[in-house]
């Protein structure tokens, strides 16, 4: 069996896969210690043969390569830029839970794929019919928008976000929902209308993340809901460098 660990900054996303296929997953909230009991509880009742790691938290994903290799004698494949991937990508420093986005993407859809994650980030990457990555963005993902709010502005306290019944909000709650929601969909057109300028045929448009349900709602333009794809594209990647 091979787990994969998805570590975003808010939960841990665990994937377990066998002859190619994702048996189950769980999810565990973000902590700067992963502790023993919690990987003997998950290696240990499971015939692992091996790891893959995609992390945007370094001090976790260290802590987690050690552990492995210290206690279990599993040396994971821990996701970046320098390993081997079917896209070429734009540029180095690139997120690991981008990377594993577009690529598990690129190998599943097999077109050019603009691919959006909606979570405490929102991302954006796009990818040509030829596996090239073209480029993508990062902007504040919805909670972060109102956390913000919440911290820096002395009238703007414990606003829930609601979907806007107004374009124009009549409360300050409702101008919030508006403000942040419709900016996020204004947002993601234009990046889908960029890209279909490039490629007015053929182009999938994607989502994944923790608020890409409620947003493919407001965006009728994201085509495919898939939840799977950071799991798919570490356990890929990983194949993709089994041997060397």
């Amino acid at each position: 069996m091979i787990i994969v660990f998805d570590i975003g900054n808010t939960n841990i996303h665990l994937g377990y896969y066998k002859d190619n296929k994702l048996l189950r997953t769980e999810i565990y909230k973000t902590e700067i210690e992963i502790g023993k009991d919690l990987l003997k509880k998950i290696l240990y009742k499971n015939e692992i043969e091996g790891v893959g790691i995609s992390s945007v938290v370094p001090q976790l994903s260290e802590k987690l390569v050690k552990h492995l290799r210290r206690e279990f004698n599993i040396k994971p494949l821990l996701i970046d830029a320098k390993i081997k991937m079917p896209v070429r990508i734009a540029y180095k420093n690139l997120g690991a839970d981008r990377i594993a986005n577009l690529n598990g993407a690129y190998l599943k859809y097999h077109s050019p794929i603009l691919i959006f994650s909606f979570g405490t980030a929102i991302t954006g990457d796009l990818v040509s019919r030829e596996g090239i990555h073209l480029g993508g963005f990062i902007a504040p993902g919805i909670e972060s928008q109102l956390s913000l709010l919440n911290q820096r502005t002395a009238l703007v306290r414990n606003i829930k976000l609601k979907s806007p019944q107004n374009f124009f909000g009549r409360s300050t709650s409702e101008c919030v929902s508006s403000g942040i929601l419709n900016g996020i969909k204004f947002l993601v057109r234009g990046f889908i209308q960029e890209a279909k300028n490039t490629y007015r045929d053929g182009l999938k448009v994607i989502a994944t993340g923790g608020w890409a349900k409620r947003m493919m709602r407001l965006i009728p333009e994201l085509e495919i809901y898939d939840d799977e794809i950071t799991l798919y594209g570490i356990f890929n990647l990983y194949k993709y460098n089994l041997n060397g």
